[in-house]
């Protein structure tokens, strides 16, 4: 062996190919890959969930509601009301006064609605 001085650069050594290592390395960097796609899947369904539960508690109270309308459907008085307020109908002998916000405040449902 020689002594290496000041200057001189060390001499390098030689490396052999082994498969196996590379082998390994190729599983544990495909493994790492597919563990992380994983997580995000799971990350993202768990979001979803938490929409669909938000989403299916606004339904049941749409869905409550809606049951009190219809038990009030039969009712006279509940049929009345409707006319009076849905379809500005009057009783004979009545006078109907629209006002400006009334006005107002149909064109903006008009809106709303299209």
């Amino acid at each position: 062996m020689r002594a290496i001085t000041r200057g001189e650069a060390a001499p390098k050594k030689r490396t052999r190919f082994n498969g196996s290592r590379l082998a390994v390395t190729v599983f544990v960097g495909a493994l790492v890959v597919v563990l992380l796609m994983s997580v995000g899947t799971i990350f993202s369904l768990r979001a979803e969930q938490k929409a669909l539960k938000e989403k299916n508690s606004a339904l049941l109270l749409e869905k409550e509601s809606l049951q009190d309308e219809l038990e009030n459907v039969s009712d006279k008085e509940y049929i009345e009301e409707q006319a009076r307020i849905q379809l500005k109908l009057i009783k004979p002998g009545e006078i109907l006064y629209i006002l400006e916000e009334d006005k107002k405040d149909e064109e903006k449902k008009d809106e709303k609605k299209d």
